[in-house]
């Protein structure tokens, strides 16, 4: 059974395409903070359980994209705006993660991989020496099951 690896295969190549991210990763935070940004984090995070369709597995992805925050050193004059480009890396994540769901949904004649659905993105800012700023977004994915059968009597 290859279902999972082909999804993540699949999700990675296709961020892997997009001009602006630096990496793919999954895993630890610890692991990959270092890394050059924009950077593209994948998780698995659960396969519910379909009983209408017997030909793929279904898995659900957290997807997390985010970029560095570059922080000016002089006073804060704009409350507003802040003195960091936080506003320019929730717009660049939220087009690189639209992008990518737009792809995988047109991809699918192509891989196989269905597209089934995804909660709302949720803008996020964690905390990591000056901070990264991005998108978190959960895909519903159907992978054709290679190994699934249906039995007749």
């Amino acid at each position: 059974m290859n279902t999972c690896y082909a999804l993540i295969k699949h999700i990675k190549t296709v961020f892997e395409e997009d001009v602006n991210v630096s990496n793919v990763v999954t895993g630890d935070w610890e692991e990959w903070k270092k890394d050059v940004f924009v950077l593209v984090h994948l998780d698995v995070v659960s396969s519910p359980y379909t009983s209408t369709n017997t030909a793929f597995a279904r898995f659900d992805v957290l997807v997390s994209v985010m970029d560095i925050r570059d922080v000016n050193k002089e006073e804060a004059k704009d409350r507003f705006w802040h003195n960091d480009n936080r506003h320019d890396n929730w717009n660049t994540t939220y087009a690189i993660l639209k992008r990518a769901k737009n792809k995988l949904i047109k991809d699918h004649l192509e891989t196989g991989i269905r597209w089934v659905s995804a909660t709302d993105a949720i803008k996020q800012s964690w905390v990591y020496g000056n901070g990264l700023d991005g998108w978190e977004q959960t895909w519903t994915i159907d992978v054709p099951d290679n190994l699934s059968t249906v039995c007749s009597d």
